[in-house]
């Protein structure tokens, strides 16, 4: 997880860069406000995307490598890390309780749920298709919540908090379906030696 995060953090600062280059450190900042606020929607795609691949690619490689009663392990030690990454994001944003709460609930859900998921999908021979399903799930998770708060910070809509409310809605049904579904299909296979490569269908 400390990788992902750390190669994940660099592809996201592309854009950064790359106005930085080209208006310097003195007058980035402007340019930039007015690119995430033009391209609101596609920049927060970015970003979640760059997410799930970062971290769904190297929780794959984590339970590919582990028996099948590790999977939920793996899954909980991307969880330890991503809730580590909160706590200090809220020390330096003083984020209120509610918000904590949340993200600890979806944490706790998602990254052992995917990651019993992404065993599950190796030992049926359809690690690519689950592979992709726990990318686009995590990239619409954390493309969201960027994507939310641009609109609270550049549109200020009357109806803010419904889109907050709603968005919360979506992500923790997502992130305990993916946990109960992982739970479920996961001890529906038997597990198969290290090294083994079933037939992709």
């Amino acid at each position: 997880m400390i990788g992902a995060i750390v190669i994940q953090s660099v592809f996201q600062s592309i854009p950064l860069l790359i106005f930085i280059g080209k208006y310097g450190i003195k007058d980035y900042i402007a340019n930039f406000l007015g690119f995430e606020k033009r391209f609101s929607f596609f920049y927060a795609l970015y970003i979640g995307i760059i997410a799930g691949i970062m971290q769904e690619a190297f929780k794959y490689l984590g339970v590919e490598l582990k028996p099948k009663r590790f999977a939920i392990w793996i899954g909980l030690g991307f969880s330890i890390i991503d809730i580590a990454a909160l706590f200090i994001d809220a020390s330096i944003a003083r984020l209120i309780t509610i918000f904590i709460f949340l993200n600890l609930i979806s944490s706790l859900s998602f990254h052992p749920g995917t990651a019993m998921l992404l065993k599950y999908g190796r030992l049926i021979g359809k690690r690519f298709q689950y592979l992709a399903l726990a990318i686009t799930l995590h990239s619409l998770i954390d493309g969201g919540l960027v994507y939310i708060e641009m609109i609270g910070a550049f549109f200020k809509p009357k109806d803010i908090l419904t889109y907050i409310n709603l968005y919360w809605f979506i992500v923790i049904a997502i992130s305990i379906g993916v946990l109960l579904s992982g739970y479920v299909l996961i001890n529906k296979v038997d597990d198969k030696p290290i090294g083994y490569v079933p037939t992709q269908t």
